[in-house]
């Protein structure tokens, strides 16, 4: 609810606020004898706000221009590598979205190792039209199927990649020993100078 108190010198109202499309709405209900008919008032201002952002939310949602960034990718889809200990590095599609009419952020990953490539992606887009009610052969739909080309990682990318993680355990193994050793050779000094 977006309704807060306001003074203005002595006089009392309530302040009905909501903003969307970039532009603020506003409406101020004057508290006189009632205070609870004024705020009955604000609550009736607020639903018609309500409606009315909804309302423009639904409208965005259903076009392509909200979807599809200038890059070329999707609004809240990215591709990623995700690590975890004892395991591989797994590449992922990463999916968080915010619907504007619902209260929780929408969150999940669809691996590429498991579905392929262009399955995953498709996955991805089609959880994207459930999550915000797009038909699967609308416009936004069709214009997000064409993004495919913003994720796929070419074959020298990948290969970089690997090098890079392959060079990265490397060096991670490399400083464990040496830092074993130098704990190994502290505590056999500290012996010697406690005996």
């Amino acid at each position: 609810m977006a309704i807060y108190d306001h003074q203005y010198g002595e006089l009392s109202y309530f302040r009905v606020f909501r903003a969307w499309g970039g532009k603020e709405h506003q409406e101020y209900v004057r508290i006189k004898r009632s205070r609870k008919a004024a705020y009955s008032k604000a609550q009736e201002i607020d639903a018609r706000f309500a409606k009315a952002q909804k309302a423009y939310g639904l409208k965005q949602a259903l076009s392509t221009e909200y979807h599809i960034r200038e890059k070329g990718t999707i609004r809240g889809l990215r591709r990623i590598v995700v690590k975890r200990k004892g395991r591989a590095p797994a590449d992922v599609f990463e999916l968080r979205i915010n619907v504007p009419w619902e209260d929780e952020i929408k969150r999940t990953t669809i691996s590429i190792a498991v579905h392929g490539e262009e399955k995953a992606f498709r996955l991805s887009v089609e959880k994207i039209c459930e999550w915000y009610g797009l038909k699967p052969r609308s416009e936004a739909a069709k214009a997000m199927h064409e993004c495919l080309p913003a994720y796929q990682v070419s074959t020298e990318e990948e290969s970089k990649y690997q090098e890079t993680a392959a060079i990265s355990e490397l060096v991670v193994k490399k400083a464990k020993d040496e830092f074993s050793s130098i704990t190994d050779g502290l505590m056999k000094g500290l012996k010697r100078f406690t005996a």
